[in-house]
């Protein structure tokens, strides 16, 4: 009777050893919610996985270099100047004719629109964002500069990149589409 009770508890220790499967990669409470970089699953430590971009044919190709120019200017942590780093990277793909000159981000949506042939999509979810988008997002707080970001393959870079998108309020996914 021993014997079995020691071979049921082992066999039992052993499947809680046992490594989590890569589809254990999900996230309880809001998806992406940037509270917490990691999550504890019986003790493993996990990193949610933002959904893939998918990829609009329709865009102007110009936009998807300047995913690639912002996401290998990137820093791993922000510095603070997001919309410096997203006009760069639009300026030198040839998405914009000149340098925007609007300072604040959140100011950015209605400047691409006016004076660069962007149009406003009726996407709400960062995560549903084509690649190569420009994703607006309003202050933090009582005069807050915003922030924004263009969407990249596996994820959003402006002046860093990241897997998950900002956590202030979106106002608009940007983008621009061939002749």
């Amino acid at each position: 009777m021993l014997r079995r009770l020691f071979f049921l508890i082992l066999a039992a220790a052993a499947l809680v050893a046992l490594p989590k499967p890569a589809s254990a990669q999900y996230f309880y409470g809001s998806y992406g919610s940037g509270s917490s970089s990691y999550f504890s699953v019986d003790g493993f430590m996990f990193a949610p996985q933002a959904p893939r971009a998918t990829r609009d044919r329709r865009m102007d190709p110009h936009l998807l270099k300047a995913a690639r120019i912002a996401e290998a200017n990137a820093y791993p942590h922000s510095t603070m100047r997001c919309w410096r780093f997203v006009k760069v990277a639009l300026l030198k793909a040839g998405a914009v004719g000149a340098y925007p000159k609007t300072n604040y981000a959140c100011q950015a949506g209605s400047e691409l629109t006016s004076c660069y042939g962007f149009v406003r999509l009726p996407i709400y979810d960062p995560y549903r964002a084509p690649l190569g988008s420009v994703l607006v997002y309003s202050g933090g707080g009582v005069g807050g500069a915003g922030h924004v970001e263009i969407r990249t393959e596996r994820g959003f870079a402006s002046d860093y990149r990241s897997p998950w998108h900002c956590r202030y309020r979106l106002i608009g996914v940007y983008a621009k589409f061939s002749a």
